[in-house]
Order: structure tokens, then C-alpha cells, then sequence
């Protein structure tokens, strides 16, 4: 169970998915996810909330908080996998919850409207909206993760995630613009206000277009419900004892997410040190955008045609070169590597990372593998944020980005000789 099994395609590329259905699927993930990113990205952490806090005088320190919110994912995961549990037909589910997810960003262009004045009251809204939405994406996360990849054929799994941040980016031309064409007209708190509400129509419009997914139900039925939630926690238990490939995958996931402080504070550095105002807040947007449409076109190839293990190695080492490059960075083609360097090494690990879980469990276990990693794996990359973010007022970023390169150099040495190169999916 534990060793890199060599087997051929025809044994293990589970559902025989009809050519028409891959098609329409793989553009409709895309899509949805175009719409949810885009949407989210004017909102986020690394675009107006920057700019926000710079306007209300909030230390760039609680950036951090922001990221702290996928622990709260991570506690969702095995409730959405209980309840999803031997529904066939995953869908309608992930519908019902995507829902409750995309509510608490209403309180972005709320929070703008009512609280502008009140920094303090703002940041707990801001806070709240994240962490409740990200608690309703775990219940959903393990869930749609196999919705999307029973409906496309193996092979096409890595350029499936990476064309939803292809199209996002493309999306993201279009949320330059608008953040510019906003800026130019309104002043805080308008523009604020402005932006969070076209970016909660996107997240809406997102959901409508994952409801025309056309669902390949799954092979084997499992129990599900609260009452099968324990069921749910005890098998992820075993599955954690049992198999030694996912500790070492937990481990190495641990030291990678030390690169999330990379990206927390990346576009905050930028901000100080080439000193953008408000009526630029367009500009890392647009880096961001370019250097998305690159790297994932990239990544989504790499990953199908060399495998996810080469990928996580590439994707830890970007980090590590690129914290060191950060810390030298002081001109506006300096920012452009960075930010290039930085979306390539996230997007390898979004297209890398649920493609190797995906592929490590039994076809039958998707989810509750997914939800068993990620939980598992969520303390320690608290722990990572919370330190990073009392540095960062304490220290300064410098001391951060030493962390986050050789949280880097870790996580390449235990993707590479400690977890297997595993070419396709068992079939179960």
C-alpha cells in the first residue's frame, strides 16, 4: 500500500468519460473558477485590502490574519465530506453550500460602507467575512475536487486546475481595468464600496455557471450524514497511520506554506517600496494577471506531462529563490521577477498538489484523503502565519522572508525523496 506502484493507463483511468462530457467540463470548471477568482482577487488580501488598510492606518502585520483563515477551512473538510459521503450525485451539494460560502463577502462592501471610520470594527468584518467563507469552502473543497475530476479524463487533470487561474487571470485584465476605472472616478470610501459589490456579483455569477457541470456520479456508495461524521474522523485517522506516504506529503506541506508568507506580503512590499497610491492599485494587479496566464499555462503542462512530484519540487525551490530575491528588490522590473517568479511557484503547487492527492487515493477514498491531509497539515501552517505576522511587527519582512526560503529548501528536499512519483490514479 505504501510503495509507488508502476501500472499502466488502461488500468486506472476510473470513469471512461465520453469526449463531449470532458469538454464541457473542463470549459465549465473553467469558467466557474474565472468568475469565483476574479471576483475574489477584488476583494483579497493581496489587491484593495492593501490599499485599504494603508487608508484606514491598520498595520500591514494583520495581513496575516487573512491567510490564518484555511485552518478554518481545513476544520471544514471532514463535516462536508460526512455529508457528502455516498451521495452519487456530488452536485446539488456543492451547490446548496457554495451558496452559504459566497454570503459573508457581502460584509467587504457592508463593512466599507458603514465602517470605514472604524478601522477596528472594519477589520473584524473583514476577518469574519474570510474566515466563515472559508469554513463553508472546506465543507465543499474534498467534495467538488472529485465532481470536477470523475467528469474529465485523467491526463487532463493538471491543465484542468490550471486553466480555471488562466481564465482568472484573463479575468483579472478585466479587474485591472475596472480598479483603475473606479479610482479615477470615486474617492474612499466609494471606491471600496464600488468594487466589493461587482465582486460579489462575480462570486454569484460563479456558482451559477458550476450548476452546469455535468456531473459523472461516483462508482461506489458510502454512508453519509452528521451521524456519520465520527465514522468520517475515524477513517481519516486510519488513514493517516496507515500510510506513511501521506505523513511524509503532511510534512513537506508544513514547510511549504512557509511560501504563503511570501505572497501575504508581496504586494504590500511593492506598495512601500515603489511607493504606489491609491489611483495605482491597478499595477499589481496587471503584474499579477500577466504573470498568472504564463505561469499556469506552464504549470497545468508540466504537471500532466512530467507529474505532480517534479512539480512540488520546482514550486518549493521557486519559493526559496524568490525570498532571497524579494529582500534585494527595489525597482519596478525587480517587482515584476518577483511577482512572476512567486505566481509561478504557486501556480505549480495548485496544479501539482491536488493532482498528487487525487492520484495517491483509491477512488473511492478521494475525498476523505484530501480532507485527511489538508486537516492534518493546517496546525503547522498556522503556526507558520501566526509567527510570520508577529514578526512582521516586530522585525520588520526581512527575518519573514529568510522563513519562508528555507521553509522552501525543506519542503523541495521531503517532495523529492520522500514522496513517490506516481504517474496515474489506482482504480481502487
Amino acid at each position: 500500500m505504501h510503495e509507488a506502484r508502476t501500472v499502466s493507463p488502461a488500468a486506472t483511468t476510473g470513469h471512461e468519460v465520453p469526449r463531449a462530457t470532458h469538454r464541457w467540463n473542463f470549459w465549465v470548471c473553467g469558467a466557474e473558477a474565472a468568475l469565483y477568482m476574479t471576483g475574489s482577487r477584488i476583494m483579497g488580501p493581496m489587491t484593495i485590502i492593501p490599499f485599504l488598510f494603508k487608508e484606514i492606518g491598520l498595520d500591514d502585520a494583520w495581513l496575516g490574519l487573512f491567510t490564518l483563515s484555511f485552518v478554518i477551512m481545513a476544520l471544514g473538510n471532514p463535516l462536508g465530506t460526512a455529508l457528502a459521503g455516498g451521495r452519487r450525485r456530488k452536485l446539488p451539494y456543492c451547490v446548496k453550500v457554495g451558496v452559504l460560502q459566497r454570503l459573508p463577502f457581502v460584509m467587504v462592501p457592508l463593512g466599507a460602507t458603514f465602517f470605514f471610520h472604524g478601522p477596528q470594527t472594519l477589520l473584524t468584518l473583514l476577518v469574519l467575512a474570510w474566515v466563515t467563507s472559508n469554513f463553508f469552502t472546506g465543507m465543499t473543497q474534498p467534495v467538488f475536487q472529485v465532481v470536477a475530476t470523475n467528469g474529465i479524463r485523467e491526463s487532463w487533470w493538471a491543465r484542468m486546475m490550471s486553466l480555471r487561474s488562466i481564465l482568472a487571470a484573463v479575468g483579472g485584465l478585466g479587474a485591472s481595468g475596472l480598479v483603475w476605472w473606479v479610482n479615477a472616478r470615486c474617492t474612499p470610501p466609494h471606491n471600496y464600496i464600488v468594487l466589493g459589490w461587482s465582486g460579489v456579483v462575480l462570486l454569484f455569477l460563479s456558482l451559477c455557471v458550476a450548476s452546469r457541470i455535468r456531473e459523472v456520479p461516483m462508482e461506489r456508495e458510502w454512508p453519509h450524514g452528521l451521524e456519520h461524521v465520527q465514522r468520517t474522523l475515524v477513517h481519516m485517522l486510519a488513514i493517516l497511520r496507515e500510510d506513511q506516504r501521506v505523513r511524509w506529503l503532511i510534512l513537506g506541506r508544513v514547510f511549504r506554506s512557509c511560501g504563503f508568507l511570501l505572497g501575504t506580503y508581496m504586494t504590500t512590499v511593492f506598495i512601500d517600496r515603489y511607493g504606489l497610491t491609491d489611483d495605482q492599485m491597478w499595477l499589481p494587479i496587471l503584474i499579477i494577471t500577466v504573470a498568472q496566464i504564463v505561469a499556469y499555462t506552464i504549470s497545468g503542462w508540466f504537471v500532466d506531462h512530467v507529474g505532480a512530484k517534479p512539480g512540488l519540487v520546482v514550486s518549493s525551490l521557486c519559493v526559496a529563490a524568490n525570498s532571497a530575491l524579494i529582500m534585494q528588490a527595489d525597482s519596478l522590473a525587480a517587482f515584476v521577477v518577483v511577482f512572476s517568479l512567486g505566481i509561478l511557484s504557486g501556480s505549480l503547487l495548485m496544479s501539482a498538489w491536488p493532482t498528487l492527492v487525487l492520484k495517491l487515493a483509491p477512488i473511492e477514498q478521494r475525498p476523505a484523503y484530501s480532507s485527511a491531509i489538508f486537516l492534518s497539515s493546517a496546525p503547522g501552517g498556522a503556526s507558520v502565519m501566526v509567527l510570520g505576522m508577529l514578526l512582521v511587527r516586530w522585525t520588520g519582512f526581512d527575518l519573514v522572508f529568510y522563513i519562508s526560503g528555507l521553509g522552501g529548501l525543506a519542503a523541495a528536499v521531503i517532495f523529492l525523496f520522500k514522496i513517490p512519483h506516481i504517474r496515474y490514479a489506482p482504480r481502487g
